[in-house]
């Protein structure tokens, strides 16, 4: 049987409270009793005790929440900021003379994840310690993106657009919606398709919504609470075999295995590119006509045709608005990897900084906490090293090159159509919009500071204020 940690601590006090009343008698025989004490004396330990224990008591949800804190605290991690340490620590080459990890690179890359494995029950190739399987799972990667990609990138960024304009045909008779869930829903919709061949209009947006915010509650708890992750799954587990068919609960047979990279790669790039070029007051709308002109003919022509406007926004296209927001705004943050270094007894946890690495002064000059598409004017070959979203050789996203900026590209393009500024407005659940618009301020690109944006009807908005 096994005891509460509350039950230990009160059979701890209690058994702390009988040596201390029965041992005292003996005290004088150990020669502690240096004076003479009142009579009564004796029962001092007794009724301190007798208080240490109600004490204990009451604090015992406390105490134990502590010791959980405790017991969860995350390791020490070393963050590199320079770009080409981060390149060697992503590659497994040494980042310095004699600092070589021990440990192979798929191990490395598979141990700081496997708190996803415990969320999400998955096994793929971010997460297996199996080189053969890693490599399996890449393959498989690349191969379904020709598959998903060879009929044409125009099938796909109508597919988008018809996704979008369905959910938010929802939203138009509504006062306000939030950002973030119309934009998980159509990107996880939209990834389900490519993915599995289920039509997006065959799924439900409740349940589109459901999933999403399942799997942003378990990324979340699975960063600071790894109890019970198993149990809080199967809801999840529930809403996607009823969406795709039961699996035979074998991780490698997971779904997520492949929706989550996809997913969790595209929806935060998007929310924040989409309020950089359609809502900042500075820009006055001028990206729109880019991204109209895209969503119009969607191909690598159109993604990558530059438009002039003005000195101050010079000659831009789709590409260079999305690798602007994946500069400023990287899908990961922060990459992790397990080392074991000949000198040390224990491994450590190193991170690679690219969010860091995106915003040195010294590689992209200027106000790096600016989103400035005129960066990409005129690439030099240190910014070009120093720009990387999808990871670094040998694992860098197979999406990287083409599928994931287009897909970005696409859904910023959709959605700009339909929330036109003159019809809506951005704002803030809690906090001043205009202070971060008009200021030009960073946005903030934390999971839960998404949650935060709201668009409201114009015309409902100045109805409610006049």
């Amino acid at each position: 049987m096994v005891l509460p940690m509350d039950r230990i601590l009160l059979l701890l006090s209690v058994l702390g409270a009988i040596l201390f009343f029965y041992l005292e008698p003996y005290a004088e025989l150990l020669s502690l009793r240096l004076v003479d004490r009142p009579k009564g004396f004796a029962m001092v330990p007794l009724v301190v005790n007798i208080g240490l224990i109600t004490y204990l008591w009451w604090q015992r949800r406390e105490i134990l929440r502590e010791l959980g804190r405790w017991r969860r605290q995350k390791p020490v991690v070393q963050r590199f900021s320079d770009p080409e340490i981060c390149l060697k620590l992503l590659s497994g080459a040494p980042w310095h003379d004699s600092l070589t990890n021990q440990l192979s690179l798929q191990v490395s890359r598979a141990i700081p994840n496997q708190r996803l494995v415990r969320a999400f029950q998955i096994d793929n190739g971010f997460t297996t310690k199996d080189e053969d399987y890693g490599r399996e799972f890449r393959k498989e990667a690349i191969t379904h993106i020709g598959d998903v990609t060879r009929g044409g990138w125009n099938r796909i960024g109508k597919w988008v657009q018809l996704t979008a304009s369905a959910t938010f045909e929802q939203y138009k008779d509504r006062k306000s919606a939030h950002l973030d869930v119309i934009i998980q829903v159509v990107t996880l919709k939209m990834i389900i398709f490519l993915l599995f061949d289920l039509q997006p209009d065959v799924i439900p947006d409740e349940k589109a919504a459901r999933i999403a915010r399942k799997i942003n509650e378990l990324w979340m708890l699975s960063k600071s609470d790894t109890r019970n992750l198993s149990n809080k799954f199967k809801p999840l587990q529930t809403e996607l075999e009823n969406l795709l068919g039961r699996w035979h609960h074998h991780k490698r047979d997971n779904p997520l295995n492949m929706i989550l990279p996809a997913y969790e790669t595209l929806w935060r790039v998007v929310v924040n590119c989409l309020i950089e070029v359609a809502f900042r007051p500075s820009v006055g709308g001028q990206w729109r006509t880019t991204l109209a002109a895209f969503a119009a003919d969607p191909n690598s022509k159109t993604f990558n045709h530059k438009l002039e406007y003005t000195s101050s926004y010079p000659m831009s296209s789709v590409a260079d608005l999305v690798k602007e927001a994946l500069r400023l705004y990287p899908p990961t943050r922060r990459i992790y990897r397990q080392v074991h270094l000949p000198s040390e007894s224990k491994s450590l946890l190193v991170a690679a900084d690219i969010e860091a690495c995106h915003r040195q002064r010294d590689t992209w000059l200027g106000d790096t906490d600016l989103y400035n598409t005129g960066r990409w004017v005129a690439v030099t070959e240190s910014q070009r090293q120093a720009f990387m979203p999808f990871g670094g050789k040998p694992w860098i996203c197979p999406a990287s090159s083409a599928f994931a900026p287009m897909m970005i590209g696409s859904l910023v393009a959709a959605f700009a159509e339909l929330i036109s500024a003159e019809d809506w407005e951005l704002h803030m659940v809690s906090g001043n919009v205009s202070r971060v618009l008009d200021d030009d301020m960073q946005l903030n690109s934390d999971r839960q500071e998404n949650s935060v944006w709201e668009i409201v009807k114009r015309n409902q908005w100045d109805m409610g204020t006049s």
